[in-house]
């Protein structure tokens, strides 16, 4: 990705990575900011590990809906 995050450009692009990403690796990464975010709650990343967080569960439920 080009962009940083809180850019507008980072999110599109990574909502667009998401759909790319194989549903174990979606799981992986929305886990591990999880864990990251139950670690330090109000850390300076938590921002960002919650969008990362939601983009890949909804792609994960995109594609669920979508098998249904």
């Amino acid at each position: 990705m080009n962009y940083s995050y809180g850019q507008h450009q980072w999110h599109s692009e990574y909502q667009a990575l998401c759909k790319k990403r194989s549903s174990d690796s979606l799981e992986y990464v929305a886990m591990d900011c999880w864990r990251a975010l139950e670690a330090m709650p109000h850390g300076p990343k938590s921002g960002q590990y919650w969008d990362e967080f939601w983009y890949c569960r909804g792609e994960l439920r995109r594609r669920e809906e979508v098998a249904a």
